[in-house]
C-alpha cells in the first residue's frame, strides 16, 4: 500500500546509541493488552542507564512521573510541529531532574504531570535528555520512543529512515480464523468459527492444510506477526491486503492512528478469544461500531460473500514497514445455501443444554440420543415458539435465533429448561438504563461499540453482566444491592472476579446499594478488605530510606513519609513494591524520627515509626586460606 504522508529522512536522529546497529522489542501497531502499541520499544542491551538523546531540537512541553504506564516520560516538541516521546526513563537530565523533584516536593506527590513554559527546557538535536530505564509498566529495560504529529496522531518512526534498524525478514502467518458473520453464514457446514494453521511452502508462499467450504457472509480473523532480522521478537503488521477472485475486499494500514482511538483496539480484535486464551486475532473486516479509519474495503466492509457453489481464490498479503511481505493463498468452496438437514430419530439428553451469543444470534446446543426428533420450545414474553434444529454439530442439535427480532427469556429442550438471562437490547450512541429490583446498569452514549444484548444475573453478593468476552468502549455505571450487607461498609467495595483472582474496582455506598463503574464485563463481587498493607524497611539511615510495600487484596493507594514532620519524596517501583527516598537537598542528612504511612485502596493503613540511624557498614570477612 502506498504511504499517505511524506517523511523527511534525517530530521530525527536515533535516540539510543545513534549510528550503531540497534534492534527493537516492539513496533507501532503491535497488539498489546487493551491497546495498539504506540511507538518503538528500543532495546537497551538488557540494562538501564544508557544515554537517551534528543531526536531533534525542541523544547519540553510535558514531563511526567507515573507509577504505571510510561513511568518517567518526556514529551519533546519540535519546530516542525511534531512531538517525540521518551518513556520508561531511569532519570531525567539536569536541570530538568532538579526542577521535577522540586515540583514533587512542592505538591508533595510522587506521581506528577508537569507542563514547563515553552522556553524553560530547550534541547539541541543529540543532547542527552535522560538515561534509559525500566520505570512504569515496562516489562524489562528499554526505551519507548514515539513520533506524534501536530494533532497528536501516532506516526510510524521507522518511516523517518533510521539506518540503525535493518530488516529483510518477511512477516509470518500463525493462524487464520474464518467465521460466519450472520445467522445464515456457515463455515464447513457449521455456525462456528474455524481456525486454520497456514503452512509455508518451499516457494515461500503459504497455504491452508485443508479444504475450506462456506456459504453466506463470512469474515477472516488473523494472527500474524512481523519478524526482524537478528531478533526473536514478534512485531505488529504494517499492512494487510485481502483479495477474493482478484478483487480487493479489504486493506489495512497502520501508518498513522489517533491517540484518542487506542481503546478501539478491543473492537478490532477477537476480544472474546483474547480474553479466553490470550490469542490476539485481528479482524480483517470492519466490525460494527468501528470508528477507526485504517481501512479500505468492499461494499460489505471487508467481509466475503459466498453466494454460489463455485471455488473462490482468496489471497492474504501481509507486509512490514520495510515492504517485506508474505502471501497466503487458499480457496473457499461454496456450499449450498440451504443444505438438507440429516434426518435423525433423536431424544435430547436433558443434562446438556448450552447457550451463547454470537453475531447477534442466540446459539442453543443440546446433546441428543437417537429415539425421537429433537425440538426446542422458546419462551418469549410469555409466548411459546417451537423450533426444529437449524443444523447439527457432531452429537449436538443447534438452534439459532436472531436476537434483533426476538429475545427469548428461556428455552426448554426435552425436560430441561434453561434461562437465557437476556434482559434488554441496548443500542450504542445513546444514553440508556436498565433496572431490576436489586441491580441496575446505566449506559453513556460512548459506553458501547455495538448493540449489546444485555444479560444479567444476581447471585447472593455477586452480579454477572454478560461475560468477559464482550468488549466495552467506555465505562458503564452499575448498582447492586447485595443479599447480605457487610458489617463495615467503609472497607467493602466491588471487585471483578477473574480466574480465581479479585481485582479492585471500588465504588460508593448509597444506603444498602453500592454503585461502581467498569469498562469490562463479567462477574462482580462485593468483598471486604480489613487487612492493612505490608511494610518492610531495609534501610532507614540518615542517608536514605528504602523498603518494600504490598497489599494482598485491594492494592496500594498511596504512601507518605515524614522525617521530623517534613514530607520526603519516596519513589515507587510498583512491579517490585520497592520504595526509596530522594532528598530535595542531597547534602543534608536525614535527622530525627521517620513516620511512614501506607494506605490501601480499601482505606486500611499501616503506620511505621522509627528513629533514623547511622548506617553501619560492616567490613567483609576474609577467609583464611588453608595451607
Amino acid at each position: 500500500m502506498a504511504q499517505k504522508q511524506s517523511y523527511p529522512k534525517g530530521y530525527y536522529q536515533f535516540p539510543i546509541r545513534p549510528g550503531l546497529p540497534n534492534s527493537l522489542a516492539g513496533g507501532l501497531g503491535d497488539l498489546r493488552s487493551n491497546h495498539f502499541h504506540a511507538g518503538l520499544d528500543i532495546r537497551t542491551q538488557q540494562r538501564e542507564g544508557l544515554p537517551v538523546y534528543a531526536a531533534a531540537e525542541g523544547y519540553i512541553y510535558k514531563v511526567a512521573v507515573q507509577r504505571t504506564g510510561y513511568g518517567n516520560v518526556i514529551y519533546l516538541r519540535h519546530p516542525n510541529g511534531q512531538t517525540t516521546v521518551y518513556g520508561h526513563l531511569l532519570k531525567f537530565s539536569d536541570p530538568l531532574a532538579t526542577w521535577v523533584r522540586q515540583e514533587q516536593y512542592k505538591k508533595q506527590t510522587f506521581e506528577i504531570d508537569l507542563f514547563p513554559e515553552a522556553g524553560q527546557f530547550v534541547f539541541k538535536k543529540g543532547e542527552v535528555i535522560a538515561l534509559s530505564g525500566n520505570t512504569g509498566g515496562s516489562a524489562g529495560p528499554h526505551l519507548h520512543f514515539e513520533v506524534r504529529d501536530s494533532k497528536d496522531n501516532y506516526l510510524n518512526p521507522l518511516y523517518f529512515g533510521f539506518n540503525e534498524i535493518k530488516d529483510v525478514t518477511p512477516p509470518k502467518f500463525v493462524n487464520l480464523a474464518i467465521r460466519p458473520m450472520d445467522i445464515n453464514g456457515r463455515v464447513n457446514g457449521q455456525f462456528d468459527r474455524r481456525v486454520y494453521a497456514p503452512v509455508k511452502l518451499k516457494d515461500g508462499t503459504w497455504r491452508l492444510p485443508e479444504q475450506v467450504s462456506a456459504t453466506g457472509i463470512v469474515g477472516l480473523d488473523l494472527i500474524a506477526f512481523d519478524q526482524m532480522t537478528g531478533t526473536g521478537f514478534r512485531y505488529g503488521l504494517q499492512c494487510i491486503e485481502i483479495k477474493m477472485d482478484g478483487q480487493e475486499v479489504f486493506s489495512y494500514n497502520i501508518e498513522v492512528f489517533p491517540n484518542a482511538s487506542t481503546r478501539d483496539y478491543n473492537n478490532l480484535i477477537d476480544y472474546e478469544t483474547e480474553q479466553a486464551t490470550g490469542q490476539r486475532f485481528l479482524k480483517c473486516y470492519v466490525p460494527d461500531g468501528n470508528q477507526f479509519n485504517l481501512y479500505k474495503t468492499n461494499a460489505i466492509n471487508g467481509k466475503l460473500n459466498i453466494a454460489d457453489t463455485l471455488s473462490h481464490e482468496v489471497k492474504v498479503r501481509i507486509s512490514d514497514s520495510y515492504e517485506n511481505f508474505s502471501e497466503l493463498i487458499f480457496n473457499i468452496k461454496g456450499e449450498p445455501q440451504n443444505p438438507p438437514l440429516p434426518v435423525f430419530n433423536t431424544e435430547v439428553n436433558p443434562e446438556y443444554v448450552q447457550t451463547e451469543i454470537r453475531e447477534n444470534t442466540l446459539v442453543v446446543k443440546a446433546k441428543y440420543y437417537r429415539s425421537q426428533e429433537p425440538s426446542a420450545t422458546f419462551y418469549i414474553k410469555g409466548k411459546e415458539e417451537r423450533k426444529a434444529p437449524n443444523l447439527y454439530a457432531g452429537e449436538s442439535a443447534v438452534f439459532l435465533t436472531d436476537l434483533r427480532k426476538e429475545m427469548p427469556d428461556s428455552v426448554k429442550i426435552g425436560t430441561t429448561t434453561v434461562k437465557t438471562f437476556l434482559r434488554s437490547q441496548v443500542m450504542p450512541g445513546i444514553v440508556s438504563s436498565f433496572k431490576e429490583a436489586k441491580w441496575s446498569v446505566d449506559f453513556e452514549n460512548t459506553s458501547l461499540f455495538d448493540t449489546l444484548f444485555l444479560m444479567g444475573q444476581r447471585n447472593f453478593n455477586a452480579l454477572t453482566i454478560n461475560n468477559r468476552g464482550t468488549a466495552l468502549n467506555d465505562y458503564i455505571h452499575v448498582a447492586l444491592t447485595p443479599e447480605k450487607l457487610p458489617e463495615d461498609k467503609s472497607r467493602t467495595f466491588m471487585y471483578r472476579y477473574l480466574n480465581g483472582d479479585y481485582r479492585f474496582l471500588g465504588g460508593k455506598w448509597d444506603g444498602d446499594m453500592i454503585r461502581f463503574d467498569t469498562r469490562e464485563l463479567g462477574t462482580f463481587v462485593v468483598q471486604s478488605d480489613t487487612v492493612p498493607p505490608r511494610v518492610r524497611l531495609v534501610e532507614h539511615s540518615k542517608h536514605r530510606i528504602r523498603g518494600y510495600v504490598g497489599d494482598g487484596m485491594s492494592g496500594i493507594a498511596n504512601f507518605k513519609a515524614l522525617v521530623n514532620g517534613q514530607w520526603v519524596l519516596l519513589n515507587y517501583d510498583f512491579k517490585k513494591g520497592y520504595i526509596w527516598s530522594e532528598k530535595l537537598d542531597d547534602t543534608q542528612p536525614f535527622e530525627g524520627e521517620l513516620v511512614l504511612e501506607v494506605t490501601d485502596r480499601a482505606g486500611n493503613s499501616t503506620i511505621l515509626q522509627t528513629e533514623l540511624v547511622d548506617l553501619v557498614v560492616k567490613p567483609k570477612k576474609t577467609r583464611k586460606r588453608k595451607r
